[in-house]
């Protein structure tokens, strides 16, 4: 499965599918795309569904764009991680740090949208 980032506006949040590997080779795209969604102060939710697979290279992208959002006070959360995948969060402890919810209606009400 090929990587992919896409932004859909969704109410008054902007919702960033991701799909494929995040790994060495596409976690500076997915950086580029979260980067610029929290520069112009949009909350945000970071739909995962189709994520395959999600290495260290990519767990940090995730880390520091929800640092950056912190900073910011910008909303940001993650929805639909699939077991795989949240597997490596609650292994890494991410879990613990930054919001994950099951569904788009969770994660948006969450970030404030």
């Amino acid at each position: 499965m090929d990587f992919d980032v896409n932004l859909m506006r969704h109410d008054r949040c902007t919702l960033v599918r991701v799909q494929g590997e995040i790994d060495v080779v596409t976690r500076p795209a997915l950086e580029k795309t979260l980067t610029d969604v929290i520069d112009i102060g949009q909350p945000l939710v970071v739909d995962m569904r189709h994520v395959t697979f999600c290495d260290s290279s990519g767990l940090n992208a995730v880390v520091g764009a929800n640092r950056r959002a912190s900073e910011r006070e910008v909303g940001f959360a993650l929805v639909a991680l699939p077991p795989r995948v949240r597997r490596v969060f609650r292994i890494t402890g991410i879990d613990q740090y930054i919001p994950i919810y099951d569904t788009l209606r969770e994660a948006t009400d969450a970030v404030g949208a």
